[in-house]
């Protein structure tokens, strides 16, 4: 009698533990299931959307090689006076082609400049002008964004970027080059720096300036989006594509 009062006793403590053991089974199913899901979506972000920007940037590029004026792979004159004007295009269309000789050889160094900044321009693979920035070689800042972190990765090694180093735009006919003079880090909210005095709102430009402003951090944890990172450069010469090249994209295969 006593043993099998015992073993109802017993049956009735398993009771309550084969029901927690079941739900602790169940959270662990819902975990892994979870971490598949974020692993998937991690795998769509980082891999299968820069496949997709970058067939959109080669397609968009292409076309708008097709239509630049030859360009001798011999250094050309260099033009201090005030760059050809460059007029505005619609939103969405291409201004010309940025060129970051810093970046040869590490990431996409030749990338469509496109007018705006929506998720449909940047997700390009391109850089996107602002449009109520100054355009292309104007007094003032010619101020462009990209993405650091997915969709192409445009501005991925904007940190490689030190004073002195050459920016530049190749338009159809032209090649406008900046010059980089420095960087710094800065909230969201510190949209100032696209003034057309950067850092300094309300301040008529005097001088022709280009800012780039991408994501921070690169840690997938935050995506970057917790500070921006923007990189300054100021306006140095211009050159028609007819008579040549910069010296610093005479060897670059991937330059038109």
């Amino acid at each position: 009698m006593a043993a099998t009062v015992a073993r109802h006793q017993a049956a009735r403590r398993r009771g309550p533990r084969r029901v927690f053991d079941a739900l602790l089974f169940g959270i662990g199913e819902l975990l892994i299931t979870a971490g598949l899901v974020v692993a998937l979506f991690l795998t769509w972000q980082l891999w299968w959307t820069g496949i997709d920007a970058n067939a959109k940037a080669a397609e968009v590029a292409t076309a708008f090689t097709d239509t630049q004026v030859d360009s001798p792979k011999v250094e050309g004159t260099k033009h201090y006076d005030d760059p050809p004007e460059v007029a505005p295009v619609g939103y969405g269309e291409v201004i010309g082609m940025l060129v970051v000789p810093k970046w040869y050889g590490v990431t996409n160094n030749n990338m469509p400049v496109l007018e705006g900044i929506g998720a449909d321009v940047l997700d390009q693979a391109a850089a996107g002008h602002y449009p109520d920035t100054q355009q292309l070689g104007a007094i003032g800042n010619f101020a462009i964004a990209g993405h650091r972190r997915t969709n192409g990765n445009s501005f991925r090694r904007i940190d490689l970027l030190e004073e002195g180093d050459e920016i530049i735009v190749a338009t159809k006919d032209t090649w406008y080059v900046y010059t980089v003079t420095s960087h710094e880090i800065v909230e969201p909210t510190d949209v100032d720096v696209i003034a057309p005095v950067p850092g300094e709102p309300g301040v008529a430009p005097t001088e022709r300036m280009l800012t780039m402003t991408t994501c921070h951090s690169l840690t997938v944890g935050e995506w970057g989006n917790d500070h921006r990172w923007i990189t300054y450069a100021k306006f140095t010469y211009w050159m028609e594509r007819a008579e040549g090249r910069p010296a610093s994209v005479l060897n670059d295969e991937g330059v038109n």
